[in-house]
Parts: structure tokens; sequence; C-alpha cells
């Protein structure tokens, strides 16, 4: 399953040079990828499978650790914005500012914490 950690982090570059460019949606759907294939993984690496869905709320739920369950509610309003970012960002014409796709940046690099 480390091939989900290592798309992780291609992901987490995609979205600094996303970001680097000033192309603030694609920095927040790389973002969106980065965060559910970095859960993904965490949750293989604990029961040796991960679920297919993108639904980063039950992803953070289904890790069983109770220090990513708070790291999710105390971000719980921008993970919702990362999540809606995954399907807006696809399918709809959609902007963000410089300041959201920071946040969601710094948001990403920090859970990226929990798997280095």
């Amino acid at each position: 399953m480390d091939f989900l950690k290592r798309n992780a982090l291609k992901f987490l570059e995609e979205a600094q040079e996303s970001f680097n460019k000033g192309d603030y949606a694609f920095t927040m759907f790389f973002v969106e990828q980065a965060v559910q294939l970095t859960l993904k993984y965490l949750i293989a690496r604990r029961f040796g499978d991960f679920p297919r869905t993108h639904s980063l709320k039950l992803l953070f739920e289904l890790t069983g650790d109770d220090e990513l369950m708070n790291f999710y509610e105390e971000n719980v309003d921008l993970v919702r914005e990362i999540e809606l970012a995954y399907i807006a960002t696809r399918y709809t014409e959609v902007d963000y500012t410089k300041g959201v796709a920071e946040r969601a940046l710094q948001l990403a690099k920090r859970l990226m914490e929990v798997i280095s």
C-alpha cells in the first residue's frame, strides 16, 4: 500500500506547484487528492485494505485514530471546503482565493507529517 503514500506526496507536490502558479482551484483539487490518499494509506496500513469512498469525514473516522479525529474536528470547515473541491473543480467553474488555497495546502502538509 506504499503506492498510496507515494501518490499522496505527488499530489501534494502538484498542489504546491499549482499554488505557486496562482491556480487555486487546482491547488484545492490536488490538496483533496493528497488528503484522501493519505487517509486511505493510514487505514490500509492499520487494517490491510482501504475503503472506496471519497468522503474525507468518513475516512478520518475510519482511521480509528483519536488524534486524527481531533485534527478533523479542529479543521472541519476547511476539510469540508477541501472535500467540496473534489467535485467543484472537476464539474463546475469555481474560483478559490489565495487565502483558502494556502490554508488548505498548509492543512495537507500538517497531515502529511503523520505519515513521514
